[in-house]
């Protein structure tokens, strides 16, 4: 089994080796991943651009690593296309530091890299964590380990698409994992004038809230039930599937690893 790992932090963020080495026992895995920070891109790929690719020192032995002067989109396609030929089983993108919920699905880097694999064919599942935890977390890795497994089952359809979001760990222990849908959300822009005669664009989201509790059975809500949340879309229209057999499977899979 080919595993292709990429984020959007860059390849040097430590998210991205704690995500191989989670996910190595599974295949040959190969990094290729932005050569810097590319948060909140979304699926944003470089066309008309010329795209440099290098080989990079790998964290890892064993294991090839390249970065790529682009997005994380620009990443998966020269991943898929160039660098492994076609012949990428799955692509696992993260670990990001902060979650990836609601409308952040589509401006996140992160999924996006998974958007354009499963664009692609090949299946792809994104995993963020909190800000502040710590991304090399034991329990997180073997749920990791577990659900990937189960991506890369042939049972799982082709260009899956699946978005994994843990809860934070500063309690004693996850409560189990849930199957979700992204949260109703609006999207609050700032633009901020600065030293340099330009402007900052700052954005946020504001949750519909309907008089402080959150809508049951999304993935903000499940996350503060402290229970890990999955999510899966449609890789050809990105319409959120609850009825997905993978997203079954894995979610079955983190429970047994949580107990």
């Amino acid at each position: 089994m080919n595993i292709l790992v990429t984020n959007d932090d860059g390849v040097d963020n430590p998210g991205i080796w704690a995500l191989a080495r989670a996910v190595r026992e599974l295949g040959d895995i190969t990094v290729v991943a932005p050569a810097d920070n590319q948060s909140g891109v979304g699926a944003g790929l470089s066309f008309r651009q010329s795209v440099i690719i290098r080989e990079y020192e790998s964290q890892i032995e064993n294991v090839p690593c390249f970065a790529v002067d682009g997005t994380p989109g620009d990443s998966v396609a020269f991943g898929i296309n160039r660098v492994l030929n076609n012949t990428v089983n799955a692509v696992v993108s993260g670990i990001n530091p902060g979650n990836n919920t609601s409308r952040n699905v589509f401006i996140s880097g992160t999924f996006g890299a998974a958007i354009i694999s499963a664009a692609l064919g090949v299946k792809a599942c994104a995993f963020s964590i909190g800000p502040f935890d710590d991304v090399d977390n034991q329990l997180v890795g073997r749920i990791i380990t577990a659900t990937t497994s189960e991506l890369l089952s042939p049972d799982t359809p082709r260009a899956g698409l699946y978005n994994i979001n843990f809860p934070p760990l500063q309690y004693s222990g996850f409560l189990g994992a849930e199957g979700c849908a992204p949260a109703p959300s609006e999207l609050k822009m700032k633009l901020e004038a600065n030293n340099f005669g330009g402007f900052e664009l700052f954005s946020g989201l504001r949750l519909n809230i309907d008089r402080l509790k959150l809508m049951p059975g999304t993935d903000v809500e499940v996350l503060s039930r402290n229970r890990v949340a999955l999510s899966a879309f449609d890789g050809n229209t990105l319409v959120h599937d609850q009825d997905d057999p993978g997203l079954q499977r894995m979610i079955a899979a983190a429970n047994r690893v949580i107990g």
